[in-house]
């Protein structure tokens, strides 16, 4: 068996890689993607690297399946873009000795689009904010307030908050690239469950309390409590099962402070940030996915609570430099916390990533020699 991994240089793969070096060889782990060789093999060592570039992705995933022809090789889906290269590539070639866990082309794309995300939960009876529609805002068919909303991306960017009449320029509104809807009493405090699934049913489940994010108003997380809220697992069972989900998933929700409901305001299909936290609370989603895809049993798992992740580079540095408080207080290392890009990796692997991967030292160079 092998293990595909694309973009080895994002700060969730990093974290990603670290698990599986804990729990397989290094010669078990299949490095693929365009991004420089010398600084993979700078932070993880002497490596399997095989070229899967965006222009040439078919031909060089059918050379990777070739070199492997004798094994299977468990695809992992980092991130979105490469994701939907692989579904064509098996609707051109086939399965071949690739083996995975994702929904249909169709629901995954679904997923991804908050604005028919939205009208589906509505027609499928899934709590969600109400969507108002184009025709809607014409002609003033909604209550205020408003949410504005990019209808692909993730986090807080290209978010618009409509509280009043004068917010609300239609002419200014590109409705093919964005979607509108109601504005819950509480639009901050998001809570997340993260699932690992198969034909529908819950694998693996916990979810998390935001504790601080960056920027601190609809900001990413950077620390982050575990728990096993019971009332997410059961809207996000619900909603599983409707859309018939294989692999990860995380589900974002609101809850409605006059229903008390839990309501999607977002999915993400893919592996998320806060990863790491899934192999520090014993939940286990990287090596009961691979289980599940070579058609294993998985065993049940006790998932522990009161377990946080903090994301101390740089984010909680700079919320610390912003409030000033006892450091020794603020940094000390606590043993129910993991840390990304830190905890499973040696502090020399990790200073090395984060050396190579947040400073760009071309950029840099070339500021200085513009004097700029």
């Amino acid at each position: 068996m092998k293990i595909l991994v694309t973009n080895s240089l994002l700060r969730k793969t990093f974290d990603l890689i670290n698990i599986l070096k804990n729990r397989f060889n290094d010669d078990d782990i299949i490095y693929a993607g365009d991004e420089s060789l010398k600084k993979i093999r700078l932070i993880y060592g002497k490596v399997n690297f095989h070229k899967l570039s965006s222009d040439d992705f078919d031909l060089d995933l059918n050379a990777i399946s070739e070199k492997y022809k004798n094994e299977s090789i468990i695809y992992f889906p980092i991130e979105e873009d490469i994701t939907i290269k692989f579904y064509n590539y098996i609707k051109i070639f086939g399965i071949k000795n690739f083996k995975y866990k994702l929904p249909s082309l169709t629901t995954y794309n679904l997923s991804r689009d908050k604005n028919k995300l939205n009208i589906f939960c509505e027609s499928k009876e899934i709590s969600c904010p109400k969507y108002y529609s184009e025709i809607d805002v014409k002609q003033k068919n909604y209550n205020l307030p408003l949410i504005l909303k990019p209808i692909n991306g993730s986090g807080s960017k290209g978010i618009k908050y409509i509280t009043s009449e004068n917010d609300l320029v239609f002419d200014s509104i590109d409705f093919k690239s964005n979607f509108i809807q109601e504005l819950l009493d509480n639009p901050k405090d998001i809570q997340a469950g993260f699932f690992l699934c198969d034909q529908g049913e819950i694998v693996s489940f916990y979810s998390h309390q935001r504790i601080r994010t960056f920027p601190e108003q609809g900001g990413v997380s950077i620390f982050s409590k575990s728990n096993l809220n019971r009332e997410i697992r059961n809207t996000g069972s619900d909603i599983i099962k409707k859309l018939n989900w294989s692999g990860f998933i995380m589900i974002e929700f609101l809850q409605d402070t006059i229903t008390k409901e839990y309501k999607l305001i977002e999915i993400n299909p893919r592996l998320w940030g806060s990863i790491l936290l899934s192999e520090f609370n014993n939940s286990n989603f990287i090596y009961s996915y691979i289980k599940l895809c070579e058609g294993g049993g998985i065993e049940e798992v006790d998932v522990l609570t009161n377990k946080y992740i903090r994301w101390v580079f740089p984010y909680d540095i700079i919320f610390f430099l912003k409030n000033l408080q006892n450091p020794i207080r603020f940094f000390k290392k606590d043993k129910n916390t993991c840390y990304i890009n830190f905890t499973y990796s040696s502090f020399y692997r990790s200073f090395k990533f984060i050396v190579l991967t947040y400073f760009d030292f071309k950029k840099i160079k070339q500021k200085l020699l513009n004097g700029k």
